[in-house]
């Protein structure tokens, strides 16, 4: 399957990754047929939030509903690397709990922005390929 994002939701995945800044952030990403449309920034509740995340339950529950209510699906997991580069940490590979979505990774660790998307399925990691799309574009899928 192929993925694609817009890119209103990448830049808020991105400025989301900016202001938590030096700690991890956390989200998910909703959509349909592919096609990443809405950002549901999480709380990171981790104990040593620069170096993990850990969604608040309340949040992702909140989430899940939103998604629900709009007829999305779940299509990705976003978390920050403030320190490190976009490659799943293997606490990241131990702790991906969604084997169907995408993990994408927002890398601050050098003077660009680097995102990367993964999926992570029985602790085994492989880069996926995604499309940054405009909102006219994303209208026409």
């Amino acid at each position: 399957m192929s993925i694609k994002i817009k890119a209103t939701a990448k830049n808020r995945m991105i400025d989301h990754s900016l202001r938590e800044s030096p700690q991890e952030c956390c989200g998910v990403l909703g959509g349909h047929g592919g096609v990443i449309c809405t950002v549901y920034p999480l709380r990171n509740v981790a104990l040593t939030p620069e170096t993990k995340y850990e969604a608040a339950p309340e949040d992702l529950f909140q989430a899940s509903r939103l998604m629900r209510e709009k007829g999305e699906d779940l299509i990705g997991v976003y978390h920050s690397h403030p320190r490190s580069e976009a490659f799943p940490s293997p606490t990241d590979v131990q702790l991906a709990f969604y084997p169907d979505a995408v993990y994408f990774i927002v890398s601050l660790a050098s003077d660009r922005t680097i995102v990367n998307a993964f999926r992570i399925c029985d602790g085994v990691t492989s880069a996926v390929e995604y499309e940054t799309v405009t909102e006219q574009s994303a209208q026409m899928l």
